[in-house]
C-alpha cells in the first residue's frame, strides 16, 4: 500500500480528544490527521461497553490501524479507575516482591485486552531517589536502581508475551527532581557519567526488548547546553544518548508536548518540530484537538521546504510501520485469572501495613464514630469511603475534606468543626513535601494524640512528627488500597 506524505506525518502523531463518542468534528479531525496513535484520557471513559464501542469507531475512522494507548500504571495513575479493577501502586508492591508486582500487571493486561487497548504507557522506570519528588513518588517501583531494573524488565517481558506494547518511561529518569514537569521544567544537574551509574541502569536493562521508550521533559544542563531545552527536544539526548549510547532501535515517544515543562519555553508548533527533527518518532498530545491540528498543519507546511524534516518523517514512519506489523496484526492475549477483584484486594492487603501502632490502639467496629479527614484530589473519590464502610459495616462516620496544602484559615475552620468524642482518621498524601499540611498534622495531633494516619502516598509522612502513634502505609489514593487500610483498622493484628 502506497502511503502519501501527509499520512506518513500523521502516523507520527499520538492524539487525544474530548468526549465519550466520536462527534462529527472529532471524526473530521481524525480523518484529517490520520494519527498513528490515540491516547485515551478519563474524559473518554464512561463504561466498558462505551470504551469498546469508541475504540471500534476509531478503528473504522482511521485508515491505518492505530496504537490505542493509555496510562494504566496502577496505584495513583489509573485512567480506567472507574471501570476496571484497581490495583496497588508499584512502590507498595515492589516492597512485597516480584510475584505480586507481576500479578497486578496481569490484571491490567487482561482488562486492556478486553477493551481493545494495545499499548500501555508503562512501566515507570524512574528511580524515586528524591523524597521531595512531586510527580513520581509511588509510581516508581523502588528507590533502588537494581530492583527497578529487574522488576521493570520482567514487566516489559510480560507485556510482550501477551502482545501488548509497553512504553518504558521517563528517560533518562525523573526520580531525582523536585519539580513536576506538568507545571514547569525540572532540572536534573547530572553528567552523563552520573546518569550511567544510576538513572540509566533500568533503561539499559529493558531497552533491548522494549518496542517504545518515552522521553521526559526535564533539563539536563551538563549534557544539553541550551538549559531551557528539555530532553524530549534535545538531539544530544534523542540521537546521542538513546540512539547512540543505548543503541536503541525501537520507537522514541515524547511525553505529552502540551505540558508546561515544554510550553513554558517553546510554542507547541515549534516544540513539535524540534522533537521530530531531533529524533522523536511519536509526538504525544493531550485532548485539546484544536492545538494538535494546528501543529499538524504547521509540520505539513514545513515539509514543503525542509528536506531534513521529510527524511525524519520517512525514518520514523518505517519504525512505526515495523512495530505495528509485529504487534497490531495479532490480538492481545489474556491470562487466566479467576477473580481479579479478590486478587487485587489480596495484593492490597499484603502491601498495606502498620508502620507504627500504639499498644493501646482500639480497633474500629460497627459502633465506632469516625471522622475521616481527607485531601481533595481527583484521584480520591468520596464514594470510596461509602463503599468501604458499607463493606466493613461502619454507619456513624463523617467526611471532612481539606485542600492540598490548606491555608491557615481553613485549618482553623476544620479544627473548630471537629467533634469531641470521635475516632479521627487523617488521610495524608505526601504531606512531607507541603508545609501547611505538616502544620495540619501537628495541630490535629494536639487535638487528638490518638489520631490515626493513613498515608496514601510515600511513607515519609511518618517523619513529620514524633508524636504520631498510629500510622498505616497504603501507598495509593485508590479504593482498593484504602479498603485494605480500613480493614487493618478493624483487624489490627492482620
Amino acid at each position: 500500500m502506497t502511503v502519501d506524505r501527509d499520512k506518513k506525518l500523521g502516523q507520527l502523531f499520538c492524539v487525544g480528544f474530548n468526549g465519550y463518542t466520536l462527534t462529527k468534528e472529532i471524526k473530521s479531525f481524525l480523518r484529517t490527521v490520520q494519527p498513528g496513535g490515540i491516547i485515551l484520557f478519563e474524559c473518554n471513559i464512561k463504561s466498558k461497553s462505551q470504551v469498546q464501542a469508541l475504540i471500534e469507531d476509531i478503528n473504522k475512522t482511521i485508515d491505518i490501524k492505530p496504537f490505542i494507548t493509555i496510562d494504566q500504571e496502577g496505584g495513583s495513575v489509573e485512567r480506567l479507575r472507574n471501570i476496571c479493577t484497581q490495583v496497588p501502586s508499584l512502590w507498595g508492591l515492589g516492597k512485597v516482591g516480584l510475584e505480586e508486582v507481576l500479578l497486578s500487571q496481569k490484571i491490567i493486561i487482561n482488562e486492556l485486552a478486553d477493551l481493545g487497548i494495545n499499548m500501555n504507557l508503562g512501566p515507570v522506570l524512574d528511580i524515586n531517589s528524591n523524597k521531595e519528588n512531586p510527580v513520581i513518588g509511588t509510581r516508581s517501583i523502588s528507590d533502588n536502581a537494581e530492583i527497578v531494573s529487574k522488576y521493570g524488565h520482567e514487566i516489559v517481558s510480560l507485556y510482550l508475551k501477551q502482545n501488548i506494547i509497553p512504553v518504558i518511561k521517563h528517560f533518562p529518569g525523573h526520580g531525582d527532581v523536585n519539580v513536576d514537569s506538568h507545571l514547569a521544567l525540572p532540572v536534573l544537574n547530572k553528567s552523563k557519567a552520573e546518569l550511567e551509574k544510576f538513572e540509566l541502569i533500568p533503561f539499559k536493562k529493558s531497552a533491548n526488548i522494549s518496542p517504545c521508550i518515552m522521553v521526559a521533559h526535564l533539563s539536563l544542563p551538563l549534557i544539553e547546553k541550551e538549559s531551557k531545552r528539555p530532553a524530549s527536544l534535545s538531539k544530544k539526548v534523542l540521537q546521542g544518548m538513546i540512539r547512540g549510547d543505548l543503541n536503541y532501535k525501537g520507537l522514541i515517544m515524547t511525553d505529552e508536548l502540551n505540558m508546561k515543562g515544554v510550553t513554558a519555553n517553546f510554542k507547541l508548533n515549534h516544540a513539535s518540530y524540534e522533537a521530530l527533527i531531533n529524533g522523536s518518532d511519536i509526538l504525544l498530545y493531550n485532548h485539546e484537538s484544536e492545538s494538535t491540528l494546528t501543529a499538524f498543519d504547521f509540520l505539513k507546511q514545513e515539509m514543503n521546504k525542509d528536506k531534513d524534516l521529510i527524511g525524519r518523517v520517512e525514518e520514523s514512519f518505517k519504525r512505526i510501520t515495523s512495530v505495528k506489523k509485529k504487534f497490531l496484526s495479532k490480538k492481545p492475549k489474556k491470562i487466566k485469572i479467576k477473580n481479579p477483584d479478590k486478587l487485587a484486594l489480596e495484593l492490597a492487603s499484603k502491601v498495606t501495613h502498620w508502620i507504627k501502632k500504639d499498644i493501646f490502639y482500639k480497633a474500629i467496629n460497627k459502633k465506632s464514630k469516625l471522622e475521616i479527614i481527607y485531601p481533595m484530589t481527583p484521584k480520591l473519590k468520596e464514594y470510596y469511603f461509602m463503599e468501604i464502610f458499607n463493606k466493613i459495616i461502619v454507619k456513624d462516620y463523617s467526611l471532612i475534606p481539606y485542600e492540598i496544602n490548606p491555608s491557615n484559615e481553613s485549618i482553623s475552620e476544620l479544627l473548630k468543626n471537629l467533634k469531641k468524642n470521635s475516632t479521627k482518621v487523617l488521610i495524608t498524601y505526601d504531606s512531607h513535601i507541603r508545609r501547611n499540611e505538616r502544620i495540619l498534622i501537628n495541630k490535629l495531633l494536639d487535638v487528638d494524640p490518638n489520631l490515626i494516619i493513613i498515608s496514601i502516598g510515600l511513607e515519609y509522612d511518618i517523619e513529620i512528627s514524633l508524636n504520631i502513634k498510629n500510622f498505616i502505609a497504603a501507598y495509593a489514593p485508590n479504593f482498593i488500597s484504602l479498603r485494605a487500610a480500613f480493614e487493618k483498622l478493624q483487624n489490627p493484628v492482620k
